[in-house]
């Protein structure tokens, strides 16, 4: 993302217009409502309590000094910053996330003299955060709109698609359903990267890899989630002691994966399926729960005739990844199987 060099010091272009504020109490009201001083912004109420005057009033304030600094030579000497930062906004689409807009313009101690001047200049509005959207900006309605289509169509199809695809496979959807909404392909990487920032439904995994922040491939909730996404991104089973270094070295969480516990919280979730020794499969690679006697007692289940120990070793490691004797030594088993003439058929 481009960053942005204003023709003036935020800081030293907003003093100079504080300073011509009819009041002191107006300056000071403004300069603590948005952190100007250096401090973070203050709240309404803790403002009036200092005062001796109710929240409301402060308000009050704040509104008549903002209206102020609008109506008054004041503002002209915003103008170039102005201009700037709406050159700034049609670069990226009219689009952009705050705290990516923020870094863009100036290093975090002067974040809110850029927010100041966001507030105050005509051009830019502000959108609160909800359960989809990050706080944005914009300086075209339209603009945003479309952003906000683009992205929900995406998020739409990372859906169907069902797993975590790269960066160039997102880029490529964002570009068909961008067309779709503004009936051209951007020619700016930047538009479509600053549309995206704004969404929360469409995230990246420590991995480089974009998908809905409900999957637990994308955005896990604990050590069960983490070692799926482990495992979807092996592909094939895996050890726990395995499963647990990937976890910590994923970036996920400051905190080490103790492979014990990684190994007590497989064995209590039915999404994975112990086939070895410490070695761990999805149940959705079509692996079944139990031990091998299990897997072999459903397997005559299914044959409904006696099978020759060969292919029952066969077809059971398929399932499993055991040696073939662990497979002959669990068909010695009286209780559950009987040998004859044809192989083994159950008890």
């Amino acid at each position: 993302m481009k960053k942005l060099s204003l023709p003036t010091h935020p800081k030293e272009a907003i003093a100079k217009v504080l300073k011509l504020l009819p009041a002191p109490r107006l300056r000071e009201v403004v300069e603590r409502r948005f952190g100007l001083r250096g401090k973070d912004p203050e709240t309404l109420e803790a403002i009036g309590q200092s005062f001796g005057v109710t929240r409301e009033r402060i308000r009050q304030i704040e509104e008549d000094g903002l209206k102020h600094i609008a109506k008054t030579e004041a503002s002209v000497l915003f103008q170039p910053m102005f201009a700037s930062l709406e050159k700034h906004f049609e670069d990226h689409g009219h689009v952009f996330e705050e705290s990516k807009l923020l870094h863009s313009v100036a290093e975090p101690r002067f974040h809110n003299h850029i927010y100041f001047l966001l507030t105050v200049g005509k051009p830019f509005r502000r959108r609160a955060e909800d359960d989809a959207w990050h706080d944005r900006w914009s300086t075209k309605d339209e603009a945003l709109k479309a952003a906000e289509s683009i992205l929900a169509r995406t998020a739409g199809e990372l859906a169907d698609v069902g797993k975590p695809v790269p960066a160039s496979e997102l880029f490529k959807i964002l570009k068909a359903r961008a067309k779709d909404v503004l009936g051209v392909v951007p020619s700016n990487p930047d538009l479509l990267e600053s549309y995206l920032s704004i969404s929360k439904l469409i995230t990246q995994n420590p991995y480089g890899e974009f998908g809905l922040v409900s999957w637990p491939t994308i955005r896990p909730r604990g050590v069960r989630d983490k070692a799926y996404a482990v495992l979807s991104r092996a592909g094939k089973p895996t050890h726990f002691r395995e499963v647990a270094t990937a976890i910590s070295k994923s970036g996920w969480s400051a905190k080490r994966a103790h492979p014990q516990t990684v190994h007590n919280e497989l064995i209590k979730d039915s999404r994975f399926v112990l086939v070895g020794r410490g070695l761990y499969a999805l149940a959705e690679w079509g692996y079944v729960p139990g031990t091998v006697s299990d897997v072999i007692v459903s397997l005559l289940k299914s044959a409904r005739k006696p099978l020759a120990k060969e292919e029952i070793a066969k077809r059971v490691l398929e399932a499993r990844l055991v040696k073939p004797n662990t497979v002959f030594l669990n068909l010695q088993n009286r209780e559950l199987f009987r040998r004859t003439p044809d192989g083994y058929q159950l008890a």
